[in-house]
Order: C-alpha cells, then sequence, then structure tokens
C-alpha cells in the first residue's frame, strides 16, 4: 500500500524553536529553530523512507477562523522576531530536499494536512501525519495515524481513545465542550473531560445537545448556545477548496545535495552537512527518492 506522509511544519517549527536554546551563526543569524527542524527531518526521512510526502505551512494572512473569532488563538505569544527569519530559509531547506511544500491563504496547516489526507485516503494510500496538535487527530481511522513528532508517539484508534475517551470521529464534540485553552476556545462551564465523555455517551453529539438545549442548560445554566456552536465550527477542519491531489508532485524528489551542503556551510551546522552525505550516500546505493 502507498503511504502520504504529512507533517505539519508551523507547529513543528514553533515547538523546535523553543525547545532548543537559542543558537546563532558567528554573525548573529538565529539557527535554532532551524536546527532542530532539519535535524528532525533528516531523521524521519533516514526512518521511513518516504516515497509520497509533503509538507504544510499556515500563512500569515488571517485565516477563516480568525473571521469567525477574533480571539481565535489570541492569547497565544507573538512569534518572535528570532523565529520569523528562520522561516524563509526553513522553506528553502525544504524545497532543496525535493520535498513538496504547501501554504494556502485563509487557511492553517490542519486544513491542508486534512485536504490533502482525505483525498489520499480517495485514493488508496495509508497516510501518517506527524503533528504535536491534537485537533489533528479528528483524522485518525483505520488507515490513517498521528504521530507526535517530538515524542514518537503513535495514535491509532485504540490510542485516541484511551486518552480523550471518545472515538475520533467524537474529538470535536469533546473538544468543544471542554474547551482548548491552546487555540482561545472557550468549553462550558463545568464540563471537565469525564463530564464530557459522558455528556456525549448521553447525547451523542454538541449537535444533539443544541437540539436539546432546553434539557442540557437545566444542567449547565452557565452555557451559552453561541459559543458551543461557535467551537463547533473553530474546531473541524476545513477543506481547501481547489486544493489539487497530483500524486506525482507529492513524490520525493532528488534533493539538491551540493545547494543543502553549501545552505548548511553558510549556517555553520557541520552536523547536518554530515547528514546531507550520509544521505547522499544510502541513495545511491539505494533509490529511495
Amino acid at each position: 500500500m502507498k503511504v502520504l506522509y504529512l507533517l505539519d511544519g508551523s507547529a513543528f517549527l514553533y515547538r523546535s524553536f523553543f525547545a532548543l536554546p537559542p543558537l546563532s551563526t558567528s554573525e548573529g543569524f538565529p539557527t535554532g529553530g532551524i536546527y532542530g527542524f532539519m535535524k528532525a527531518l533528516f531523521a524521519l526521512i533516514k526512518k521511513e523512507k518516504p516515497e509520497y510526502f509533503a509538507i504544510a505551512f499556515d500563512m500569515p494572512a488571517p485565516t477563516k477562523r480568525e473571521s469567525l473569532y477574533k480571539e481565535y488563538k489570541a492569547k497565544r505569544p507573538t512569534m518572535p522576531d528570532p523565529l520569523r527569519v528562520q522561516i524563509p530559509v526553513i522553506k528553502e531547506l525544504i524545497d532543496l530536499m525535493g520535498i513538496k511544500r504547501y501554504e494556502v491563504e485563509g487557511y492553517e496547516a490542519d486544513d491542508i494536512i486534512a485536504t490533502l489526507s482525505l483525498m489520499a485516503l480517495d485514493r488508496g494510500f495509508f497516510v501518517k501525519v506527524y503533528s504535536p496538535d491534537k485537533d489533528i487527530m479528528q483524522l485518525v481511522c483505520d488507515r490513517l495515524v498521528v504521530i507526535n513528532p517530538i515524542s514518537g508517539e503513535v495514535y491509532d484508534r485504540k490510542r485516541v481513545i484511551e486518552k480523550f475517551g471518545v472515538p475520533p470521529e467524537k474529538l470535536v464534540d469533546y473538544l468543544s465542550l471542554v474547551g482548548d485553552k491552546v487555540d482561545n476556545i472557550e468549553g462550558v462551564k463545568g464540563v471537565g473531560p469525564k463530564t464530557a465523555v459522558k455528556l456525549l455517551q448521553k447525547y451523542g453529539s454538541v449537535e444533539n445537545i443544541l437540539r436539546n438545549w432546553e434539557d442540557f442548560s437545566a444542567s449547565f445554566p452557565e452555557a451559552k448556545r453561541e459559543n458551543l456552536e461557535l467551537a463547533l465550527d473553530l474546531l473541524r477542519l476545513h477543506e481547501v477548496e481547489g486544493l489539487p491531489f497530483d500524486e506525482e508532485s507529492l513524490r520525493v524528489k532528488q534533493p539538491d545535495y551540493e545547494r543543502l551542503k553549501k545552505r548548511f556551510e553558510d549556517l555553520q551546522m557541520k552536523s547536518l552537512i554530515k547528514e546531507v552525505e550520509n544521505l547522499s550516500k544510502i541513495t545511491a546505493q539505494k533509490s529511495l527518492f
């Protein structure tokens, strides 16, 4: 079975940046995010040897979710300048690696991954999504797993149920009830994880809660119907209209080894130059790309 690997570049970039101590070149250009991101990317490629691979990024333009709710992700700190200046370099390196890169104005990386995943599943692929965000776990099914690129933990259907108490298809309902502090999405006051599971066992879904609002609000008088409706809209992954699925473009191309080495020399990353050399030796022996 063909396997499509998808990486949430934006989510992973943040975690790569904050996970490492500040790094920079002798000229003072920050490189910690670049180093952490690329080190993990080389490790993934060496382990999985992907034939089909794409990396999705958020764009700085306002998203559709922000148009629905101005406070969406408002509590997240502003992107630090030392990270911001590294993003173009990371994207350049991805292109030199021969990996397909996506970003679509108005959509988040999660939406791009969801759209590509569903199209890949329709075409018989198995899909491996690398993301540290829990929202993406709503996609998990028999032929799609989510892997935390930092911890390496694999989330299949069984693991999602173990972690949240609900199956992947109910994760949006669950998060709508408990809220998501990371994205600044309010839950229902008085509803924690255990109560959310019990409510979904009783009502089946948030949509059914909304249909039975009088009964529900009798137990949770401080609940606001509009907040719950908004949470559903914010947490559901959106289809990116018109996003092409070209199987050949998703196939990993031959990396530009010489330009990669030159860029890592410029960035003073000797260990990553060795990664490029090791990768070129492997691909010379066996066609991985």
